[in-house]
């Protein structure tokens, strides 16, 4: 009988785990586990990624939680789909309380409590263990009061319909622990309860321990020394995988522990469906679905975009579209992202959809997005594929950017309609760095706080596992740090472990999700600081489980348009609209090609100055490579300077296989767009087209160094079986890994190359609202206000000074008959020492009288 371990936590307890749940579940397998239960702390943020390994590794996943009750610790298993749905609401009520009633008193962050009232309204589909011997019921039989632990484990019995058992723990710390596993097992068999054998691990190896030692230490807000001082710590490794030869010699004679074990663990199932949650009703008009409302909103905002009559090839794309995402049963997610664009839009809020939303034909006639797919030949498959990986279709990903200081309104609209008990944020797993692990394991180990920080910050960039290297090689021996002491070992020796090792959960930028039914029972749901609702699991496990999120970014560069259409709307009475710029104006290109480009979006920093005075962009796909192009990774890659040359005709294009010709005509033969790396990898290695996004994926993830190295070295390996020379191989994996982590959609480049296009010809045609709309979106930019009015008397905008009888707290344009640009009347705000009380004060006494006089103002 393979082993099994019903109790396990990993890093996701936050605090109380030293191990990653695919290092834990690797570790199982290699022991020959069947079985592995993961119950961290009022936490299911890491089963995704649990049961992703266990499907791996072939190992039988058990899900289930630790959860303080009344005080206490004891732990659940998800037996069925019921009981997860259970099991979620029970993490998502400990961390949240009650999400229908918000106004009601919840948890503390970091210290999630629990009712026995509430376990026992939802014990349906639940397994429990009666907890370590920390629990309620060891406690009890620890103080002697048998009749008590009895009372209590018949109550447990009746409410769970016999679902209990006793958990016993035995890290061989001592007679006591001895003495407490026999009491407990009698208890059992006398209540006529099955009991089990648990590890209840923590870590997997030794520098596991030590971080383990640090997270408690850290918890405690003490030292590693007062730690163990106070006995607050584990007294030994033992909270660890045993090998199964080790468990049935420490067991021999009392299997039936083990035994009782597996069954639990062969009686409980777990599917990551269970995971995703029902997709968001939209309230459509009588007489229509989903299906039917948006054929009528796209079909409508296509006439308005493309005209009365549409062109075969538009007609034809939009009823694919419709049709694929019909079968897909995603209908309703473009009908609460294009809710979401038009509330923006009646609300004056300039908004843009781009990533790969940028391929769809219906994403640009709802409004969501500004570049025409069709008429820049984007490919819809990139967005949304009917292909299945895993069983499951993937979910559209659709981010829009908003305007950066109005994003909240939208986030607070989407919270109103649709609950916060049907709506919150994604998580982003923090993992440690070499910076963090250092400052961690120097907090713990008791250094100065300045040593820390002095030595912190020359590691930045670093990962854990690197920085331990150099600091022990290269920055100890110049800081003058001893790295040979046993206390400076300790220090590497934790570096060294936290490597990949989530260090906390912090809150994605804006990925929304939602739901029509309570998503707490779904995917947990807790609190931040900053009063969010965020969901427990991370952005990438999403698209693991195919959970669509709706991504709400904030972006300056739309604030700031949006200001100067305002102010040429009140000037000429005509509003400039994204989509209806025209793409070809000579001067805005001449202009970008001079490289005065200071204050427009994206193609203002130095290095794309730098870059642009030599390709000189002549046409908006240009824009679209300028703007993919200078980013650290093409960079890091030498691809810049060869683009430049093939690009101006000083250096010929060449292919090192004719089938690259095709796929990078468009790039000068260089790779800068994700999609060109996927079309490599089919095209070359033979890859499917879900192998190939598979592959982009892994590009796309700046934590997941060891894959993407894995990743690229199966390419090559592949390209070379395919008979492709080993050196073009190799040099195609190395350019591939070098732009990896910094690879754009070519999509997401259309839509940020067309608001750089925006902001170059606000700049050329209408120079006086380019420069309002960019002061009153201030802070933003590379650039300091005094280096923008500087650039706007350049370009020969009249500037005058603030003034409380002409001006307002923002800049304001004014007609000049002396010159040929209307005049900018810089605001109040940009007076140094003004803050926004005084202006608050200023504003209203303007409103209920405005100033006449110096002494009117005083």
């Amino acid at each position: 009988m393979a082993a099994t371990e019903l109790r396990a936590h990993s890093a996701y307890s936050f605090g109380d785990g030293a191990v990653t749940p695919e290092a834990l579940v690797a570790r199982a397998a290699e022991l020959g586990y069947g079985s592995l239960g993961l119950t961290d702390t009022a936490d299911l943020g890491g089963i995704v990624r649990f049961v992703v390994a266990c499907r791996e590794h072939k190992v039988r996943p058990v899900i289930g939680a630790e959860l303080v009750v009344d005080g206490r610790p004891l732990a659940l298993l998800a037996q069925n789909k019921r009981g997860y749905g259970h099991l979620a609401s029970l993490v998502t009520r400990s961390r949240s309380g009650d999400l229908t009633d918000i106004s009601l008193p919840r948890a503390a962050r970091g210290r999630p409590r629990l009712t026995w009232a509430d376990v026992a309204k939802r014990a349906a589909g639940l397994q429990l263990l009666t907890g370590p011997s920390s629990g309620t019921l060891a406690t009890l039989v620890q103080q002697d009061r048998i009749l008590e632990a009895t009372r209590l484990l018949h109550q447990w019995r009746d409410v769970f319909a016999g679902r209990v058992a006793v958990e016993v723990q035995c890290h061989q710390t001592g007679s006591d622990e001895a003495a407490l596993a026999g009491a407990l097992i009698a208890l059992a068999e006398r209540a006529g309860v099955p009991w089990v054998i648990a590890q209840d691990c923590r870590y997997i190896h030794r520098g596991g321990r030590l971080v383990h030692d640090m997270l408690t230490a850290l918890r405690h807000g003490v030292t590693l020394d007062a730690m163990v001082a106070q006995g607050l710590g584990h007294p030994n490794g033992g909270w660890i995988l045993l090998d199964p030869a080790v468990l049935a010699q420490r067991w021999k004679g009392r299997e039936e522990g083990l035994a009782a074990s597996a069954a639990i663990a062969d009686a409980c199932d777990f599917s990551l469906a269970w995971v995703r949650p029902p997709l968001p009703t939209f309230a459509v008009p009588g007489g229509h679905d989903d299906n039917s409302f948006l054929r009528e909103r796209t079909i409508a905002g296509a006439h308005e975009r493309w005209g009365a009559t549409l062109t075969q090839k538009q007609q034809l794309q939009v009823n694919h579209e419709l049709t694929v995402i019909g079968r897909l049963g995603f209908a309703g997610f473009f009908l609460v992202m294009w809710d979401a664009v038009h509330y923006a839009q009646n609300h004056g809020i300039l908004c843009q959809g781009r990533g790969s939303a940028a391929n769809s034909a219906v994403a640009y006639c709802l409004g969501i997005t500004a570049i025409d797919p069709i008429a820049n030949g984007l490919l819809f498959e990139r967005f949304l594929s009917e292909a299945r990986v895993d069983g499951m279709t993937e979910a559209p990903d659709i981010d829009v950017d908003f305007e950066h200081d109005r994003r909240e309104e939208v986030l607070d609209y989407m919270y109103r309609r649709y609950a916060r008990s049907g709506s919150a944020i994604t998580a982003v797993t923090q993992v440690y760095s070499a910076p963090t692990a250092l400052q961690d394991g120097m907090r713990a180990l008791g250094y100065p706080v300045e040593l820390a920080f002095r030595l912190s910050k020359r590691l930045q960039y670093q990962n854990a596992r690197r920085g331990a290297v150099l600091l022990a090689t290269q920055l100890g021996p110049a800081q003058k740090f001893d790295v040979t002491t046993p206390r400076a070992r300790a220090l590497l020796a934790i570096m060294q472990a936290c490597e990949n090792l989530p260090r906390l959960r912090s809150t994605h930028p804006g990925g929304f999700v939602l739901s029509s039914a309570p998503l707490g029972d779904h995917a947990p749901i807790e609190w931040t600081t900053r009063g969010r609702s965020i969901i427990q699991f991370d952005k990438d496990d999403l698209d693991l489980v195919g959970i669509p999120k709706f991504d709400f970014l904030g972006l300056g560069g739309l604030a700031a348009v949006r200001r100067a259409f305002d102010s040429i709307e009140i000037r000429t009475g005509k509003r400039p609209q994204m989509y209806q710029l025209p793409i070809d104006d000579r001067a805005t290109y001449e202009m970008i090609s001079r490289g005065d480009t200071l204050g427009t979006f994206q193609i203002e920093s130095r290095a794309q100055i730098s870059s642009i005075v030599h390709t000189r962009p002549e046409r908006l796909y240009d824009i679209t490579v300028q703007v993919a192009l200078i980013r650290p990774g093409p960079i890091q890659a030498r691809f810049v300077q060869p683009y430049t040359d093939r690009r101006r005709g000083r250096e010929a294009v060449v292919y090192a296989d004719p089938r690259l010709e095709p796929i990078l005509a468009r790039t000068q033969g260089i790779p800068i767009f994700q999609e060109q790396a996927m079309a490599i990898a089919i095209a070359l290695a033979g890859y499917t087209p879900p192998e190939a996004d598979l592959l982009r994926r892994t590009m796309g993830n700046i934590r997941k160094e060891e894959k993407l190295v894995a990743a690229l070295t199966e390419l090559r390996e592949r390209m070379v079986a395919q008979e492709i020379p080993p050196a073009v191989a190799e040099q195609i994996e190395s350019d591939l890994r070098s732009f990896a982590n910094y690879g754009f959609p070519e999509s997401h480049a259309w839509s940020f190359a067309l608001i750089a296009y925006a902001t170059a010809w606000l700049k050329t045609n209408h120079p006086t609202d380019f420069y309002l709309g960019l002061l009153n979106a201030q802070p933003m930019g590379f650039y300091p206000v005094s280096t923008l009015l500087h650039d706007a008397r350049r370009h020969d905008v009249p500037l005058r000074p603030p003034c409380l009888r002409d001006g307002f707290r923002d800049c304001i344009s004014e007609h000049d008959p002396e010159h040929a640009l209307p005049a900018l009347r810089v605001g109040w705000r940009f007076i140094r020492g003004i803050g926004d009380t005084r202006l608050d004060t200023l504003e209203a006494a303007q409103r209920a009288a405005p100033f006449r006089s110096i002494a009117d103002a005083v």
